[in-house]
């Protein structure tokens, strides 16, 4: 025997715990200030302060779900390797390449991408996860555009190449440790620089 009592009925579960995730241009859901919190089960609604989420809830709780499920459909998708592309044609553009010109090929998942590609932003950029065209991302400052080439970025540990001009030491965590990328023991950026919205 199920018994359903009234404050089921009308008092909904609580809302997800929020998490902090600045970025820029973010406004809250309900009161339009800046809004550094985000709800922490779709990743997709923001709120300023924990006080406009509670109020929002009634009207999240349904768009949450729907959010929650095409986060999960995305990162299938993303998570899904590509089909390796047929040799001799740009992956990028899909042009066929003919004789004396040249492709730049990544050697690990087969992307092929002409001259004009490989120097566009999204269409230069190759289905590895972790690096692009043998560059590891670890190695380099952190940019919007570091994804796997399907729109999932990449999140792990950067230790970028210095060029003589070494960045501040209170950007690095305290100690040295195994990157999670590349492996290299080295001093690796503290997790808010590792967002690439902070290089802008």
């Amino acid at each position: 025997m199920v018994i359903i009592t009234l404050a089921a009925i009308f008092i909904p579960d609580p809302p997800h715990p929020l998490e902090e995730d600045r970025c820029g241009f973010a406004f809250c859901e309900v009161c339009m200030k800046e809004a550094p919190y985000t709800c922490s089960a779709c990743r997709t609604t923001r709120y300023c302060s924990p006080r406009c989420q509670g109020a929002d809830w009634r009207v999240h709780r349904q768009s949450c779900k729907i959010h929650q499920s095409l986060n999960e459909m995305n990162t299938r998708i993303a998570m899904t390797p590509p089909k390796r592309p047929p040799l001799g044609q740009c992956t990028g553009c899909n042009a066929k390449v003919g004789e004396g010109r040249r492709l730049a090929m990544c050697k690990d998942c087969g992307y092929q991408a002409c001259g004009s590609c490989e120097s566009h932003y999204s269409r230069g950029t190759c289905y590895c996860p972790n690096s692009n065209f043998g560059k590891k991302y670890c190695q380099m400052e952190p940019r919007w555009y570091h994804t796997n080439g399907r729109g999932r970025g990449y999140a792990g540990d950067r230790h970028p190449e210095t060029h003589g001009q070494p960045y501040p030491n209170d950007m690095y965590e305290p100690a040295k440790r195994a990157c999670d990328n590349c492996g290299l023991v080295t001093k690796v950026f503290k997790k808010e620089y590792r967002d690439p919205w902070v290089w802008h």
